[in-house]
């Protein structure tokens, strides 16, 4: 008689806790070359995911495909697309929808006590909207301060069981003179997965962003998060750790001119539990914008490749379609 054995069950329990609790998927791939270091910074259609309040900073109809390669992994697929949309004095509506597609491997136990193993597909859907809107232009020393807010619906599919839940993320943002700005996010509250209730993420950055006589632009972000019972192991006591701090820092130059920008970016994120540090997270990425269009690219490593899933990659394309709209109907006036 055959048992499956709890390998199988591990697999897609693994796959289940990371999409509920959610992964930090890091969406994008600037904000991902950056370190992850963009809650204060994100100027793109994916502030939805980083930090919907900064999505008052996208000024034009855009839509955004991302994918995320894991090198070091066969089997698995990330994949994101949104659609981002600034309507006067309603603010920017954004709707996006993260696949998670996976091949999950567990053995069968025989009778003489030998394992086959076999495969089976895993896939996680989250399917967002969300609203950006700037509340005032100034006020003392806040500017372009704006709320934001982001409501998710997750569903898991797999031979061995379905699951679908619901959760917000609540967001703010502000700017300061001299470049400087702050974001922070509160991420699935109120998030119920499959009848258990997820632990809130929070989330918070500084950014500074210069621009140097026209043609120059320096770009720097700090970012921290925390979150409860996360089933992350301490290297001394091998113990859960129930109370996790993460830290994100990222580095940007840009080259400007008319028009046109090319952009060389690196970063690191690490994460501190009861004084001990484990697995440094490294990346870096270039991307160029040239009228509507926008290209990203990035590539993250760590001093842990197991911990972190190996080497990725993440290659993000951004059309702003009203921009292309106007551009192809001057060409052929």
């Amino acid at each position: 008689m055959k048992k499956q054995i709890i390998l199988g069950l591990l697999c897609c329990g693994c796959m289940l806790q990371a999409f509920g609790s959610p992964v930090d998927m890091m969406i994008g791939a600037r904000g991902y070359g950056l370190g992850g270091a963009y809650v204060a910074l994100a100027n793109d259609p994916s502030a939805a995911y980083w930090n919907p309040s900064r999505l008052s900073q996208v000024r034009h109809i855009s839509l955004m495909n991302s994918n995320w390669i894991l090198q070091d992994v066969e089997g698995m697929n990330v994949n994101y697309a949104n659609l981002t949309v600034p309507i006067k004095y309603v603010g920017t509506i954004s709707g996006g929808w993260l696949i998670n597609h996976a091949s999950l491997e567990y053995g069968v136990l025989n009778d003489d006590n030998t394992v086959i193993m076999k495969s089976n597909s895993a896939n996680e859907h989250r399917f967002s909207l969300s609203l950006g809107r700037q509340l005032f232009d100034e006020l003392l020393i806040f500017r372009r301060t704006s709320v934001g807010l982001s409501i998710n619906r997750y569903s898991f599919t797999t031979e061995f069981g379905n699951g679908a839940g619901l959760g917000f993320d609540v967001g703010v943002s502000t700017e300061f003179p001299y470049g400087l700005s702050f974001g922070f996010i509160a991420r699935t509250l109120g998030a119920e997965f499959m009848g258990y209730l997820l632990d809130p993420e929070l989330r918070w950055g500084i950014g500074y962003s210069q621009v140097i006589k026209e043609m120059h632009r320096i770009t720097a972000g700090v970012d921290g998060l925390y979150k409860m019972n996360r089933d992350y192991q301490d290297e001394k006591s091998l113990e859960p750790a129930r109370n996790n701090i993460k830290g994100f820092a990222g580095l940007e130059y840009a080259l400007l001119n008319n028009g046109f920008e090319f952009a060389v970016r690196g970063g690191g994120n690490g994460m501190a539990w009861h004084n001990t540090l484990h697995n440094y997270t490294f990346t870096a990425g270039c991307g160029f914008k040239w009228l509507g269009y926008s290209l990203q690219y990035a590539f993250v490593g760590a001093t842990d490749r197991d911990a972190a899933l190996g080497y990725g990659h993440r290659i993000s394309l951004i059309l702003e379609l009203d921009r292309l709209y106007l551009g192809q109907k001057g060409m052929t006036e």
